[in-house]
């Protein structure tokens, strides 16, 4: 009884209740709890444990990264529990640990001053024999830490699988329901006195969960300017600009190809590789028509496999209906002996007259075994390999990924090499392309940017196309999410009325808290308040 009381006490479920604001993060109290009790017992009882071991992995299952908010609460609770003597964070970049197993040397662990290291390890389906080494060795060398792995590629429980010893704990961010979303939504009207009815709500749970956020920021806005509390009016608003939206997309696929931006090679290698296969089929001599996408992230290939998607209908190519699936590492592969060639082969049959277009294709090619020592990548390429040649005529398989990762995967899996008709390159954007997406975001929501913003962004998108891991377009959106947001808030914290105007004070706020710098790599930690 005493050591549950221990257990809850007022200061313990203070810091727990903070998940409860959260969607999503609720449930990981118990687990929280249970580590606490553990805490005590070990402490308490002397307990025979062998390694006694406070690291955790999360899997995310929502799309949404929440991880921060869990992970600040965890370090709450970790410090006012003596788990860990400081409440700082460090978020490792598991780029670290890559360039590590290249060296014989990996002692460069020891000088780490955070307690709790959080790894987010996407790096572990592109080589995790040795990066799963390379985490032991960085346990063993800081014993006192305690670690976090962030498992948002996985099936569940398959990082636990390869360093089962070293993590005891596992948690989960689950998928968002329309019903959580709804409570998070009038939570929101109700703290900010805002008039609704249950029409309002269910227009806006249908939306995703960032998009909700930004859409309540814009209607806070709203009301504080006009006073006005009743936001139906504000929803018609967004209704017009979908409208707009839905009449932009009346475009030809050629014609949305060339709107792109930059990827002037890009754009005329495929309009080459369609006049070849419109010559070849009139002919009757249909060529195999799998491609490769090969880029870093942001570059644009999924949108271009998506116009392609659209070009073949257009010119029924394969069949005169949009057929376009996109899949990826966990929509083929199974987790149970006999799962993944009937999943593989579902994704091929769903495909068929159009395009399946596989992203971060080199992930199934990423043999990560059980602990039966079966390897599910194989029978997935074995299945899909098959597919590729059975419907040659009937269906084009994209593969996309990283440039390095994709050649690699094509040099060891040769059936792959044989069957792929044409690869595209996809180059990084240049600070002046990525500054016009920006534009072009501002453009399709009606905002007005100041015209000084344009260096400044530039020097800003030079400064971070240094960083290894930059995302191109991904990071000029996630950008543009943020200056959104920062925008809202001055306007709705100050005199100024005019709320489709992005100034350039909203940017530079922004870029102060991205801490990005010229190193080629950056590491990020941050000090909690105790």
């Amino acid at each position: 009884m005493k050591l549950d009381e221990e257990l809850l006490d007022v200061e313990n479920e203070k810091i727990l209740n903070k998940l409860d604001d959260i969607i999503g993060l609720s449930k990981n109290k118990e687990v929280l709890r249970d580590i606490i009790k553990y805490h005590k017992v070990v402490k308490q009882y002397d307990c025979n444990i062998e390694f006694e071991n406070y690291n955790i992995v999360i899997r995310n299952e929502s799309n949404y990264t929440f991880y921060e908010d869990l992970i600040s609460v965890i370090a709450e609770i970790y410090y006012k529990n003596g788990i860990i003597k400081e409440p700082n964070i460090l978020y490792f970049d598991p780029d670290e640990l890559r360039h590590n197993t290249k060296s014989k040397d990996s002692n460069n662990y020891k000088d780490i001053k955070e307690d709790l290291i959080v790894i987010d390890l996407d790096a572990l389906r592109k080589n995790p024999k040795k990066i799963k080494e390379e985490i032991k060795v960085m346990i063993k060398q800081v014993p006192t830490k305690s670690f976090i792995i962030l498992e948002n590629e996985f099936f569940e429980g398959e990082v636990n699988a390869v360093l089962t010893e070293y993590f005891s704990w596992s948690m989960k961010i689950e998928k968002l329901s329309n019903e959580e979303k709804k409570l998070y939504i009038k939570k929101f009207m109700n703290s900010n006195n805002l008039t609704y009815n249950d029409k309002v709500i269910n227009e806006l749970s249908n939306n995703p969960y960032y998009m909700i956020k930004n859409k309540l920021l814009n209607i806070l806005v709203n009301s504080k300017i006009k006073n006005e509390n009743n936001i139906s009016n504000f929803l018609n608003q967004d209704k017009k600009l979908e409208k707009i939206k839905e009449n932009e997309t009346t475009k030809t696929g050629l014609q949305e190809l060339e709107d792109l931006i930059g990827l002037d090679k890009v754009k005329e290698q495929i309009k080459k590789i369609i006049c070849f296969i419109k010559n070849s089929k009139m002919r009757n001599n249909m060529p195999m028509l799998h491609m490769c996408f090969n880029g870093n992230p942001g570059t644009g290939k999924t949108t271009v496999a998506r116009i392609i998607g659209k070009i073949f209908a257009e010119e029924k190519i394969l069949s005169d209906k949009k057929v376009f699936v996109e899949a990826q590492r966990c929509d083929l592969i199974g987790k149970y002996v006999g799962h993944t060639a009937p999943m593989t082969q579902k994704m091929i049959d769903k495909s068929l007259g159009g395009i399946l277009f596989i992203d971060e294709a080199y992930s199934i090619a990423s043999y990560i075994q059980d602990e039966a020592g079966r390897d599910y990548g194989t029978e997935c390429i074995a299945t899909l390999l098959k597919g590729m040649e059975d419907n040659r005529d009937n269906l084009c398989v994209i593969l996309a990924g990283y440039t390095r990762e994709m050649q690699h995967m094509l040099q060891v899996n040769p059936g792959f090499e044989s069957r792929i008709q044409f690869t595209i390159d996809f180059p990084d954007y240049s600070a002046e392309e990525l500054y016009i997406i920006f534009k072009n975001l501002c453009h399709k929501e009606k905002y007005k940017i100041s015209n000084n913003i344009k260096t400044l962004l530039i020097n800003h998108f030079n400064i971070a196309k240094n960083n290894e891991n930059f995302s191109n377009a991904r990071y000029v959106r996630n950008l543009y999410e943020k200056v959104k947001i920062e925008q809202s808030y001055r306007v709705a914290t100050s005199k100024d009325k005019n709320i489709d105007l992005i100034k350039k004070c909203d940017i530079e706020n922004v870029i102060k808290k991205l801490k990005i710098n010229n190193d080629s790599k950056v590491k990020f930690g941050f000090c909690m308040e105790s």
